[in-house]
Formats: structure tokens, sequence, C-alpha cells
């Protein structure tokens, strides 16, 4: 079951470096007071012209690690960069790659959280704060945005 409480969540593309793309991940406009999971790399989706999904991520990597949240009040603006490495050879070292053709390009920001999601305090950092704090769960996507991308593909053919 979803969450009652709405928000918005907003893409931008920041800058691309050598072999990667960082985008801005936005969070604001709660009505009320929320938990929410940190944003990762991978809710970034290459659309094409009618949304369609060009690539999904990939990773060379089996990783566990805490999962962090953070509150989101009303009135309260929370961003958050994320670097998405591109074009990769299939042997880098990157956590998460993703295939992105040269040229222009559409992605847009999906944020999932699934209503069984288990809600640790891992570090014991949990204040009285965030105990009165509803954690919120459902699906919200950015609206697309376009930027360039002029990183090559790493793959010798």
């Amino acid at each position: 079951m979803e969450t009652e409480t709405t928000f918005n969540i907003e893409l931008e593309h920041v800058t691309e470096g050598p072999d990667f793309h960082t985008f801005r991940v936005a969070f604001s406009n709660a009505d009320s007071r929320i938990l929410l999971p940190y944003p990762q790399v991978t809710g970034i989706r290459l659309v094409d012209s009618s949304d369609a999904i060009i690539d999904e991520w990939r990773s060379r990597y089996l990783v566990s690690e805490p999962l962090d949240d953070f509150v989101l009040s009303p009135g309260a603006r929370i961003a958050f960069d994320l670097r998405g490495y591109v074009n990769g050879a299939s042997d880098t070292d990157r956590r998460w790659t993703i295939n992105m053709p040269v040229g222009d390009c559409r992605a847009r920001f999906h944020y999932y959280v699934d209503d069984k999601r288990d809600w640790y305090d891992f570090l014991a950092k949990r204040s009285r704060f965030a105990a009165m704090t509803s954690p919120w769960n459902g699906t919200i996507e950015s609206d697309a945005i376009e930027f360039a991308n002029r990183i090559p593909s790493a793959e010798v053919g």
C-alpha cells in the first residue's frame, strides 16, 4: 500500500567527466514529514523519445551495505549528486555502469520504495524526531531531462 504523502522529485544533469555523468536528484515539496531511503544511481533511467528504457545498469559486484535514509520535511529541499559511469570496458572496477549512445540523450529518475522494506537502525543513530517520522513507500518519477553524451564506447569491435 502506497503512502498518502506526496512530494516532488527533480533530475538535473550537472556535468560530464571523462567516463561518467553526474546527475542531481532533488526531493522537495513534501506535504508532511517523511522518511526516505537515499537515492541510488540505478534509479536513473535512460529513455528514448517514447520513454522506453534504452539500457539497464550493470554491475560486476555483489555488494552488501547498510541502507541509509533521510527525513524530508515540508518546505525542505534535499539534493543528492549521483555519478553514473558510462560506456566503460567490461573489465573496469566500477560498481555500476551503463551503455549510453553518443549524442542527445534523455533520462528520468525512477524512485521506488517497497512497502515491505525493512527500516533498520544500523548505526543506532535514530533520533526521537526520526522515530516520529512515517516511512514513505510507493513510486514516483521525475520529468525527463535532455542532455548530451560525448563519451564514446570503450569496446573495441
